[in-house]
């Protein structure tokens, strides 16, 4: 099941990242996903009695940009990731938001194997790369990839 981000859900979905050290094991990155998951607009993935996966967004210029996402390690490639991209998809075209854009590692620098899975996830949803850029530092070089609704 896919329902907004509450405030009590901040625990789990930090239980989540912690679960991820692949994806998230920079300081400032971890301190900035948990005020995410505690201040911005969000979903989350339930499977049962328990959060399994979560997303946070913002409204852009013209479009709206997830900025976190993070599926329980047990439970990815299960279409759970998907599910969130679909739930927020619905959302947005109720308010006629017509563009969907994430920020990720680019492979410019060959982040390694977790952030090659997480482009191939965002191009298999639907999503097409947009621009490189270097707004995380040059050892850090970012993808932006686009999805319009």
């Amino acid at each position: 099941m896919i329902r907004d981000l509450r405030p009590t859900d901040a625990g789990s979905c930090d239980a989540i990242i912690a679960g991820l050290p692949d994806w998230f094991a920079n300081e400032d990155g971890l301190r900035e996903c948990a005020e995410a998951v505690r201040t911005q607009r969000g979903l989350v993935a339930e499977h049962g009695d328990r959060l399994v996966g979560f997303l946070t967004y913002e409204a852009a210029v013209d479009a709206v940009e997830i900025t976190w996402m993070a599926v329980d390690a047990a439970l990815r490639r299960t279409g759970v990731g998907a599910g969130l991209i679909d739930g927020l998809v619905a959302r947005l075209h109720e308010t006629g938001v017509d563009r969907l854009m994430v920020k990720t590692l680019s492979d410019r620098e060959d982040p390694g194997p977790a952030y090659a899975q997480t482009r191939a996830f965002y191009l298999a949803v639907g999503f097409v790369p947009e621009a490189e850029l270097d707004i995380w530092g040059p050892e850090n070089p970012a993808q932006l990839l686009a999805k319009t609704l």
